[in-house]
């Protein structure tokens, strides 16, 4: 239970209680706020909200210098690019972005006003004055970013800096305590990559990815968004992030693409509703076609998406190439190169081609000495593209060599005249 013991001064009624911490702000000259007092860990608790700007004047990160002994110091070392692309967000975002709370620290117990009983949740009133700083046990990489990105965002029409966050104060002067917090709030799942796919919509290219899988034939209720791998004996043909490996080459030619490098160069492919409907349009066009026309894809999409027949999924998985991310990837190499031609029927015929002329088994002779060595395909970027070769020869299109991680000066809605 909360208790005077805990540092709380106790009022017999709320109104008191809110009435004395007014005066004693009035009497520092400092602030009092609304918060909710609790216990946590035998340790006493606060939350409230502070503005940006509060939040940038109190709160103060002690990063430990890098090389130096982290022991010494407060906060971890400071990862600056982690700052840029926080501080890059919320300015590309102003009206529409989402900070988590911060969790602050303060060693010394300020002045907390209660209404008296035998509560253990409350609402109080906490009084902060001009000299009480806040230490950042987790979240100094939000602060530092909001401080960077209120240098642009002090115009006379934002609203930046008085808008504010959440925060959990914790009351504890013992440095090793604090430190053990950091590890312990430090305890979080890393979220698979399909399912921040499924979710991150503000990107262009997730935009556009998940009205491709909703609108194929073979795509559609077949795959995982929310795994990290999908299990040998999954009915679901492949992960979200397989399916984006293939429309990153698609848009780029290269599905190894840094994500740091993604927003800007999606911004510049499709970065128009025109464009990503467009490019949506072609895709889907491409995938009716192979799915019509291409073993095992032409028997999958007749089957149902969950009970016994599905499972003949696992079965196709073991013994064809394009039914692994691998092939994904070939099949949207080749298809950019496909998709340069302006002639729609060209495109046609060498998707036929793709789905016909090409032998998708694993054990097929074209997939020899690039990404099949053993009884394992390769998911590296060097054999895939030799692969990517084979498959272009054996379609009649002509390759085109470009370096690793290079980006070609055509995109394929430029070549393709949209």
């Amino acid at each position: 239970m909360l208790t005077a013991e805990l540092g709380l001064t106790q009022h017999d009624s709320l109104t008191a209680a809110q009435q004395a911490a007014s005066e004693a702000a009035s009497a520092c000259g400092g602030r009092s706020f609304t918060c909710v007092v609790f216990q946590q860990g035998g340790r006493l608790m606060l939350t409230t909200a502070f503005s940006n700007a509060f939040l940038v004047k109190h709160v103060v990160a002690e990063p430990a210098a890098k090389g130096g002994n982290p022991r010494m110091a407060t906060n971890r070392p400071m990862d600056s690019t982690h700052v840029r692309a926080i501080s890059k967000y919320l300015v590309e975002n102003e009206r529409n972005y989402i900070l988590p709370p911060l969790t602050l620290n303060v060693r010394s117990v300020p002045a907390i006003h209660v209404p008296r009983g035998n509560f253990a949740t409350t609402v109080g009133f906490v009084v902060i004055g001009d000299e009480t700083r806040f230490s950042v046990t987790d979240g100094q990489h939000r602060l530092a970013a909001i401080s960077k990105a209120s240098e642009s965002l002090n115009g006379p029409d934002s609203m930046f800096m008085s808008e504010s966050v959440s925060v959990v104060i914790v009351v504890e002067p013992d440095l090793a305590r604090i430190h053990q917090d950091f590890a312990d709030a430090a305890q979080t799942k890393q979220i698979p990559a399909s399912l921040l796919a499924a979710f991150n919509t503000r990107e262009p290219l997730n935009r556009v990815l998940t009205k491709i899988v909703d609108g194929s034939r073979l795509f559609h209720g077949r795959i995982d968004e929310t795994s990290k791998s999908l299990s040998k004996n999954s009915p679901a043909i492949f992960l979200l992030n397989q399916v984006r490996g293939m429309v990153k080459e698609l848009l780029f030619r290269d599905y190894a693409l840094s994500e740091s490098s993604i927003p800007a160069r999606s911004n510049q492919v499709i970065g128009s509703t025109y464009k990503q409907d467009a490019f949506v349009e072609r895709t889907l066009s491409m995938m009716d076609i192979l799915t019509k026309h291409m073993a095992p894809w032409s028997v999958i999409s007749e089957l149902p998406t969950s009970g016994g027949p599905a499972n003949q999924v696992v079965d196709f998985r073991r013994h064809y190439i394009n039914m692994t991310a691998t092939g994904l990837v070939i099949i949207g190499h080749v298809a950019y190169e496909i998709e340069k031609n302006q002639d729609p029927e060209w495109r046609i015929d060498r998707y036929v081609d793709l789905a016909t002329k090409v032998d998708w088994r694993r054990e097929a002779e074209i997939w020899r000495g690039n990404i099949i060595s053993g009884d394992k395909i390769s998911t590296t970027r060097s054999p895939g593209r030799l692969a990517a070769k084979r498959v272009m020869s054996a379609i009649g299109l002509p390759s085109v060599d470009v370096a690793d991680g290079a980006i070609p000066g055509i995109d394929p809605l430029v070549g393709a005249g949209i």
